[in-house]
């Protein structure tokens, strides 16, 4: 018994070791040239005082239409960077041209402030209003929320926690920058898909025939989603341009595959509802192989499948409400102001949305069998 756990503990401390290798290797391979250079620099800050607004008017191209603005003065006293304990005068524009605008900023508010290369009468740059600061906010809600994984999930919940930060990391610092970089989409979805999957799994349950289980199920899956997803997209004669966003990204200096931008999006969002299919099969698979007395491969089989059901009932219902709630504002959208139902089905963005959704249920359906198969042979070799 000792030995096992001392194996478990190398594996586990081998697991982590080789995930911060690939963050920081893949971070560096993966990261374009001067992706870290320039841009704004903000600082945050939080309100002392509040003058009173300047409001004005103007008159659009068409001379007729007026659009009213106003300026709201402000001090506020700076609280990182080189003007740290500063108190500076700035001022927050609203213009009511455009339909998003910041609430008006109050006494005691936490901001983030900017100071554009411009100069106004006086000759020197002025302090500006960027938006509210609602991370502190955010943060807290993020400790509550891993300390409640910790509390309920103990070991298996700091685990939990660690395999969702390398997740993460793996997304943001080595995905994100290879797409920006010109690597291949496909190539690297596929990279960063095995190297969650691998990395989570055998965190949170260690390297045995159970976590081998899952991550055969989830390989199964994530690629019938992924064939699925190519195969339609191309019968469907997608573009990849869904909307203003894939507009601007056809804008930058490096092309971006977007029909491979679509597929991968499919995959990442389709990854985590299957890991949890194909973890909850094989976990179930384990229990009946320590307690069924008189087990065969057809008996664990045929429980595996029964189990699987019940499980695709639940997640399919999941990952689609997850599609439907994520793109709600959109689609209330459309249908306000696009009353034929055969256009809106026709419209790219919604057809992307349904594509999605379908295609990782189907990757769902495809982990359940392929687990429980897979489990009912490992369990029962000689």
């Amino acid at each position: 018994m000792r030995s096992e756990k001392k194996k478990q503990r190398i594996i586990y401390a081998s697991i982590i070791l080789f995930s911060i290798l690939f963050v920081l290797v893949g971070n560096l391979i993966c990261t374009p040239e001067g992706f870290d250079e320039g841009g704004e620099v903000y600082y945050r800050a939080a309100v002392c005082a509040v003058g009173e607004a300047e409001e004005s008017e103007y008159s659009l191209d068409d001379g007729e239409t007026m659009v009213s603005n106003k300026r709201i003065p402000f001090s506020a006293k700076v609280k990182n960077g080189p003007y740290k304990g500063d108190v500076i005068e700035g001022v927050q524009d609203v213009d009511n041209m455009y339909a998003y605008q910041s609430r008006d900023v109050r006494v005691g508010d936490e901001i983030l402030i900017s100071r554009p290369g411009y100069d106004i009468a006086e000759g020197e740059a002025e302090w500006v209003f960027i938006e509210h600061n609602r991370l502190g906010t955010i943060i807290w809600l993020v400790v509550a929320f891993l300390l409640i994984i910790i509390a309920i999930g103990r070991k298996k919940g700091v685990s939990t926690i660690v395999s969702l930060l390398f997740t993460v990391l793996a997304i943001f610092l080595v995905y994100i920058p290879s797409i920006l970089k010109g690597y291949n989409i496909y190539l690297m979805t596929v990279v960063v898909s095995v190297f969650t999957i691998f990395v989570s799994l055998v965190l949170i349950s260690g390297w045995n025939l159970k976590t081998l289980c899952a991550i055969f199920g989830n390989v199964t899956g994530i690629a019938a989603s992924g064939v699925i997803a190519i195969v339609v997209s191309r019968a469907l004669g997608l573009t990849g341009i869904i909307d203003q966003d894939y507009v601007l990204l056809t804008l930058m200096d490096t092309p971006i595959n977007l029909r491979a931008l679509v597929w991968g999006g499919v995959c990442i969002g389709a990854l985590g509802a299957i890991m949890d299919v194909a973890m909850s099969i094989a976990s179930a698979m384990n229990e009946l192989n320590e307690t069924m007395k008189e087990k065969s491969f057809f008996r664990m089989l045929r429980s595996g499948m029964n189990i699987g059901r019940d499980a695709i009932g639940t997640m399919t219902n999941t990952l689609i409400l997850a599609y439907i709630g994520g793109a709600l504002a959109t689609v209330l959208l459309l249908v306000a102001y696009n009353k034929n139902i055969y256009y809106l089905f026709n419209m790219e963005m919604i057809m992307t949305e349904i594509l999605s959704a379908i295609v990782g249920s189907i990757g769902i359906l495809a982990a359940v069998p392929a687990t429980a198969i897979f489990s009912a042979y490992v369990f029962n070799r000689k």
